[in-house]
């Protein structure tokens, strides 16, 4: 039986999802702790080595406790994607199962949940020479241009993108450039109807204000526990600001501070805003693919809600979805 056949079954697995700073980790150990099962990250920096602070990656010591999976797999300079995600996670949770070892899927990264939920849509490859091109017009026309452009070859994916979401601009219009035919057109042909494995998502919410507070405050204690240190850390292992993980919120703006390019309290604020807009943009994702199940942690405490979610959880109840704790 294959990977896939293994896991067609009526058991949910578990996941929690959210935007940055709402506490998935910490939700993820006290659920992984009671049900004695083992977390599978869904964070797409998480799985770079030598980014430990600026990923918010779960302390050694909690590692060691719980086994995870899909952190410090890749150097910063090597590739990884969605799809791959998904059928390695396949392979995992079939092979848990064969173990009867339960489940905790954690992060923020919307496109590996719903890999991993749904399949993904079927492309031709990018050329590397589209991707470098891409790239280039990214570093030197800014993301704006690229953004207009989508919006001209295919206003369909545009509509649905947000305009500094970089990752999937470049993507749509890879496969524009290399294709001659819109993303959009690719995805109504998928449609997403196909679920190849059963999650029972838990998405986290809190009251904006204090979802910005805790990112502020965040941002605030990575820096006192050596963020700065490590992206120097990084460049003199001699890897190019130029890499995409290199690139992401934190890692660039540190790396203009390292480089004398910009103040270190000018790349704090603009790291905070940066991540403020992040978190504004996985809300809607996670909004728009509706977890079955919402919880605020501000109000309700996460040990009240580790209890209901285990026990919608042990009852297979699809009845209470899109309900709060």
């Amino acid at each position: 039986m294959d990977s896939y056949a293994k896991i067609r079954c009526k058991e949910s697995i578990l996941a929690i999802v959210g935007p940055t700073a709402a506490g998935k980790s910490d939700l993820a150990l006290i659920l992984a702790e009671r049900l004695k099962a083992e977390i599978v990250s869904a964070d797409s920096m998480q799985i770079y080595r030598h980014m430990d602070i600026g990923t918010a990656k779960p302390s050694k010591e909690a590692r060691a406790t719980i086994p995870h999976h899909f952190i410090d797999i890749l150097e910063p300079d090597e590739t990884y994607s969605a799809g791959q995600f998904a059928r390695e996670a396949h392979a995992l949770i079939a092979d848990k199962r064969a173990e009867n070892v339960p489940i905790v899927i954690v992060g923020g990264t919307g496109l590996y949940i719903k890999a991993l939920e749904k399949g993904l849509v079927e492309l031709p490859p990018i050329p590397e020479s589209i991707q470098v091109r891409l790239w280039e017009s990214y570093v030197n026309e800014g993301l704006a241009s690229l953004y207009h452009r989508l919006q001209l070859v295919d206003p369909a994916t545009a509509r649905g993108v947000h305009p500094n979401d970089r990752f999937r601009i470049l993507r749509a219009l890879g496969v524009f450039d290399a294709t001659g035919i819109p993303l959009s057109t690719f995805r109504a042909r998928h449609g997403f109807r196909e679920t190849t494995v059963r999650l029972l998502k838990v998405g986290l919410t809190y009251p904006r204000e204090i979802l910005y507070k805790r990112i502020e405050d965040r941002v605030d204690r990575m820096m006192r526990n050596g963020w700065r240190e490590e992206v120097e850390g990084l460049l003199e292992m001699g890897y190019d600001e130029t890499l995409k993980p290199l690139q992401a919120i934190g890692y660039k703006q540190l790396i203009q501070v390292l480089k004398g390019r910009m103040s270190l309290e000018t790349a704090i604020d603009e790291i905070k805003k940066e991540t403020r807009r992040l978190a504004k943009r996985q809300i809607t994702w996670f909004k728009k693919e509706a977890p079955d199940y919402w919880i605020d942690p501000y109000e309700h405490g996460l040990e009240r809600a580790t209890d209901n979610i285990l026990t919608l959880l042990q009852r297979g109840d699809r009845s209470w979805t899109r309900k709060k704790a």
